[in-house]
């Protein structure tokens, strides 16, 4: 069955996340469409600066390799677990949560154990996996490709996932926020993933440590005048004072 051409574009953007570079003949046959079809969406793709093209081929915009998920979560460890501490209280038992896959959240997901009547969706292999091993939680992840060294699910399959269930609540991190409110990843198949962790939330918050204000990234998550609350130890005043127009800011 051939895909719509939005679902080409992520399933292309999903498969250069975990293999680099491809070659026109390869990617044409797992997608199932001739080379002329492919190079006019790939040409389309790299206009809108979702890929790269090669000489016979195409690249992901994404070269910089991931760092690990260990490496990320001993970073600012301290200010992450004081967020985390401020997310869980806003938590109630019998609630539906949506989480995302960053490390700020995976320290929340580490405060969870003493709830009983929840469920809990998420793209996140190691939230998922530390939910699940309390045996007492419903835990749902989604469907997709799994960025190893991440644990992060990408790909069409999240959103599809996502937009079945509303919840009560959803929380997700970032890689920074600019000043004027937008929210970014350094990753378009993680920030696409992302915004369909948040679709369906009643309350949507971001977790966010102090080391990311103030700047910009390669791709858009969401916005904060579209979330509940920026959750933070701290800021510089001048930042707040722009964030505090978007949002409530809720400090650790």
């Amino acid at each position: 069955m051939s895909l719509k051409t939005s679902e080409r574009e992520q399933r292309i953007i999903s498969l250069l996340e975990t293999r680099g570079e491809l070659s026109i003949k390869v990617l044409g046959d797992i997608l199932d469409i001739s080379p002329s079809t492919l190079r006019k969406q790939l040409a389309e793709m790299q206009t809108k600066g979702l890929v790269i093209r090669t000489y016979g081929g195409v690249m992901s915009v994404n070269r910089v390799p991931d760092e690990s998920f260990d490496n990320k979560l001993r970073r600012n460890m301290g200010e992450k677990r004081l967020i985390a501490e401020r997310a869980r209280s806003l938590i109630r038992e019998g609630q539906s949560i949506a989480l995302g896959s960053g490390t700020t959240v995976y320290a929340l997901c580490t405060l969870l154990g003493d709830l009983r009547r929840c469920a809990f969706y998420t793209n996140s292999m190691q939230a998922a996996e530390h939910l699940a091993s309390s045996g007492e939680l419903e835990v749902h992840i989604c469907g997709g490709i799994i960025r190893s060294r991440t644990g992060t699910v990408i790909g069409g399959d999240v959103a599809r996932f996502f937009e079945k269930y509303t919840v009560d609540v959803a929380f997700v991190g970032c890689d920074t926020i600019d000043s004027r409110g937008v929210v970014y990843s350094d990753n378009l198949a993680v920030a696409s993933a992302e915004r369909a962790v948040l679709a369906n939330a009643k309350q949507k918050y971001i977790l966010c440590d102090t080391s990311k204000f103030g700047r910009s990234s390669i791709a858009r998550i969401t916005s904060l005048s579209e979330c509940d609350g920026l959750i933070t130890c701290s800021m510089p005043r001048s930042i707040a004072e722009d964030y505090r127009v978007y949002t409530n800011i809720i400090y650790a």
